[in-house]
């Protein structure tokens, strides 16, 4: 058993890990993640200088602590570049890898995205970035920061690389259930393309078999869950038929909305969004599966949270 802080504990990322670490046996303590508003050149150089204040009385609070898992951020994907945006996904995680070389803390695990790959043509475990909005850069940023203090030898470091993860009383599955039943359903192609997403449940057993491997590497991503542009469709919306659109076409009027999206991140992120069901996304295998990970959640959990249509049991 390992004492593990975990910082976002009341999220909804943050709540299926304390879920997945309490059931592996893991003491889980649950610690508040500090605010930070902090302008992106402030973190160039010296990081230390932007959050020193905050530093010595973090680190007290991880004393005897043997793990710290971070999914504490401003997970707004249309969010503007903003102080608030950079300092709790960019300064915030630095500040935390900082905090544990003070304590003596040996990991950390930081919860990141897949979105800090962007439109690669297959996501992977590299260091390759492609963000296509702030959300994204700022989340980058952080990788960065924290790869910075991995090389100097702080902190035995893992980014975990969810893709969009689903599941009842996100208010993204929500909006996608409904527009599956609102709204034509279009895609470039047969609808064969794979499409990176993960249930919440899979995402807490992923940084749960992390924390219980010995040496993981610093960039570590989601397992492919099996779905398909087609498939997803068909779970959110059986029996509504897919459209085919021309793909030169629709990849003319994404690239004319792009100039237009670098002031207006809602536009960005919703373009992307389209890019991932008109076109999908592939991804090589990775740590977890060379590892024989296997997710614990499969197509009846999807069906599940398809059936509430993305509401929360509880309400």
């Amino acid at each position: 058993m390992t004492r593990v802080a975990l910082f976002g504990a009341t999220g909804f990322i943050g709540a299926a890990c304390a879920a997945a670490l309490a059931a592996a046996g893991h003491e889980v303590l649950p610690r508040p993640a500090r605010r930070l508003a902090v302008d992106g050149e402030a973190l160039t150089g010296v990081p230390e200088r932007a959050y020193r204040p905050h530093l010595p009385g973090l680190a007290a609070e991880l004393d005897g602590v043997g793990a710290v898992v971070n999914a504490a951020g401003v997970a707004v994907s249309a969010a503007r570049l903003s102080p608030e945006l950079v300092g709790g996904n960019a300064a915030w995680p630095r500040l935390l890898a900082d905090a544990c070389e003070r304590a003596g803390v040996p990991r950390l695990v930081h919860v990141s995205t897949a979105a800090v790959q962007g439109r690669v043509d297959r996501l992977d475990e590299s260091l390759r970035y492609a963000p296509v909005n702030p959300y994204a850069r700022s989340k980058t940023l952080g990788e960065q920061l924290l790869r910075d203090a991995a090389a100097a030898g702080r902190v035995a470091v893992t980014l975990y690389r969810p893709p969009s993860v689903h599941g009842s009383g996100r208010r993204m599955t929500t909006a996608f259930a409904a527009f599956c039943r609102r709204w034509p359903l279009v895609t470039c192609g047969d609808g064969g393309q794979p499409v990176p997403v993960a249930l919440i449940g899979n995402v807490g057993a992923a940084v749960a078999a992390i924390l219980a491997a010995d040496g993981a590497p610093l960039v570590v991503s989601h397992p492919y869950e099996g779905h398909t542009v087609r498939s997803l469709y068909e779970t959110f919306a059986p029996g509504r038929p897919l459209h085919p659109l021309p793909a030169r076409a629709v990849r003319g009027l994404l690239r004319a909305a792009e100039p237009t999206g670098q002031w207006l991140p809602p536009l960005s992120a919703a373009c992307r969004r389209a890019e991932l069901l008109l076109f999908g996304q592939g991804q090589e295998r990775g740590w977890l599966d060379a590892r024989g990970f296997r997710l614990p959640l499969g197509q009846p959990a999807w069906d599940e949270v398809a059936a509430t249509r993305g509401r929360s049991h509880y309400r």
